[in-house]
C-alpha cells in the first residue's frame, strides 16, 4: 500500500510540489505523484484516483483550486489541500480548499506549508487513533462545540473530551473551535482549527485567511467538516470505512431529493 497519493493541477506549481515531494523522501513516506487538472483531464484524474490504494491524499490548489474538492468528491480517505501563492497571495485558493460543502471535507494548510502536511502524514501512516474534542464553555465557541458533540454522537462517531490540546501528543487528532477575530496558539499536535462566526461578513474572510496560515483547518463554522475529516484521519485501517461510507450517502441523497 503506498502511503501518500500527491496530485497537483500544473508544473506552474512545480516550486510548491519539489518541495513536498523532496520532505516527503526524507521522511520515508512513499507516494505517487501525478500533474492532472480537475478541469483539463478530468477523465485521467478519475482513472488514477479510481486506481490507487494510498491511505491519504494531499492536492495542490491555485487559481480555482478546484483539485482538492473533486478528490475529496471521489475519496472517503483523508484530503489534505495545499494552497499556492498566485492571485491575491493565495487567499482565493485557500477560501476554495477550506470552504468545502458540509459532509466532504478537505483539510486547509497555509499557503505553501508544505512541512505542516508532511509532519500529519506521517502522524497518519504511524496510527492516529482517537479523535479529542476540545471543550468550550463560553459564547460562541460553546455553541459549535456543542453541536459539534450533538453530530458526533447522533453518528456514533468515537471521540472524546478534554480541556485542551496543549500536551504533545502524535496518536490524537484534536478539533477547537475558536472565535474568528482571536489568534489561535501555535501547536504541533494534529489539530482541526474551526473558526467560528455568525453573520460573517467580507472583511472577515482577510482575517480567517490570515489567522489559519499556521494551521489546519476547515470552513467558518464547519463542525461536520471537522468531525468527518478527524474520522478519516483515524481510518488508516478502514475501520470506520462503513460510517463514512454512510455520511457520504445520506449527504449525497439530500442532494438528489431537492428534484424531487
Amino acid at each position: 500500500m503506498t502511503d501518500v497519493f500527491v496530485v497537483f493541477g500544473s508544473k506552474s506549481d512545480e516550486a510548491v510540489y519539489q518541495s513536498l515531494l523532496g520532505k516527503l523522501d526524507k521522511a520515508g513516506i512513499s507516494y505517487e505523484f501525478k500533474v492532472l487538472s480537475a478541469h483539463k483531464t478530468p477523465k485521467e484524474l478519475r482513472s488514477e484516483l479510481s486506481d490507487t490504494n494510498a491511505g491519504i491524499f494531499i492536492a495542490g490548489a491555485g487559481l480555482s483550486a478546484a483539485l482538492p474538492g473533486i478528490v475529496a468528491a471521489e475519496k472517503i480517505k483523508p484530503v489534505i489541500g495545499i494552497p499556492c501563492d498566485g492571485a491575491f497571495s493565495g487567499l482565493d485558493a485557500f477560501l476554495s480548499v477550506s470552504q468545502m460543502p458540509s459532509n466532504v471535507p478537505v483539510l486547509a494548510v497555509g499557503v505553501g506549508k508544505t512541512s505542516k502536511v508532511v509532519r500529519l502524514c506521517s502522524n497518519y501512516v504511524n496510527g492516529l487513533n482517537e479523535i479529542v474534542l476540545i471543550k468550550k464553555t463560553a459564547d460562541i465557541e460553546k455553541k459549535y462545540f456543542d453541536k459539534c458533540k450533538a453530530f458526533m454522537e447522533e453518528n456514533k462517531i468515537p471521540f472524546r473530551v478534554e480541556n485542551n490540546s496543549t500536551k504533545l501528543n502524535h496518536s490524537k487528532v484534536y478539533i477547537e473551535f475558536t472565535k474568528l477575530g482571536k489568534t489561535p496558539a501555535k501547536n504541533r499536535n494534529a489539530i482541526i482549527r474551526v473558526l467560528v462566526k455568525d453573520n460573517s461578513t467580507k472583511k472577515d474572510s482577510l482575517k480567517f485567511f490570515e489567522s489559519l496560515q499556521s494551521s489546519f483547518s476547515v470552513g467558518l463554522n464547519s463542525y461536520k467538516n471537522a468531525a468527518i475529516v478527524a474520522l478519516e484521519l483515524i481510518n488508516l485501517k478502514g475501520q470506520h470505512d462503513g460510517l463514512l461510507v454512510s455520511l457520504r450517502k445520506k449527504a449525497s441523497q439530500e442532494v438528489l431529493d431537492a428534484n424531487k
